[in-house]
């Protein structure tokens, strides 16, 4: 079985409280178990948040290559400013580490990350700061991003791993990309970047 949040990509916006789960079923006979354990004794979406997930839907096609184009080209961009060099605006210093799959070769196993996801690349990210200190300003000096912990939505997001995992590095942070243009997300960063390089 496979068990998805429908609360994440599937949803797409976060303006809808939207409750939802999608389990999918190996086989019809399974399936018609799990429609009984759910219509009988178990509880059903109401007729909105249905609606605002078949809303989500008609657009998944649209917004899901567009987030993964558009992290793949922000990790690329962002990965040439880490380890004490500087790149296009982003000062020295500041990023020590950029984490994504776009990242990472084949490993031993023989497992190449570029086969992970059909059509592109996961619009989620880390990248690790230089200075702790720098981490906290960090994603209430964005205009684009929105401060908050959650993935998947047309918004771009950005988090401290740390408010979300008490043991997570004091530096990390973690973006999720949403459809905004991604030179407006570049400028964005890199106004950060140099307004908390400044200070």
């Amino acid at each position: 079985m496979i068990m998805h949040s429908g609360t994440k990509y599937f949803g797409g916006h976060l303006d809808l409280d939207l409750l939802c789960g999608i389990l999918v079923a190996p086989t019809f006979e399974k399936w018609k178990e799990l429609w009984n354990l759910r219509t009988f004794p178990g509880n059903v979406m109401g007729s909105l948040e249905s609606w605002l997930l078949l809303r989500s839907l008609r657009t998944l096609h649209l917004r899901v290559p567009r987030q993964s184009e558009s992290a793949f080209e922000l990790v690329q961009w962002l990965a040439k400013g880490t380890g004490g060099k500087s790149a296009d605006g982003i000062p020295t210093g500041m990023t020590d580490k950029v984490r994504h799959s776009s990242l990472q070769a084949v490993d031993a196993r023989g497992f190449d990350p570029k086969t992970q996801l059909e059509g592109g690349w996961n619009a989620t990210f880390l990248i690790s700061l230089t200075d702790e200190k720098n981490a906290a300003p960090f994603p209430h000096s964005l205009q684009y991003f929105v401060p908050a912990t959650s993935l998947g939505g047309v918004e771009s997001l950005i988090g401290l791993r740390i408010q979300s995992d008490a043991k997570a590095d004091l530096r990390l942070i973690r973006i999720s990309v949403g459809v905004e243009d991604v030179e407006d997300l570049k400028d964005d960063l890199r106004q950060a970047f140099q307004k908390i390089a400044s200070q």
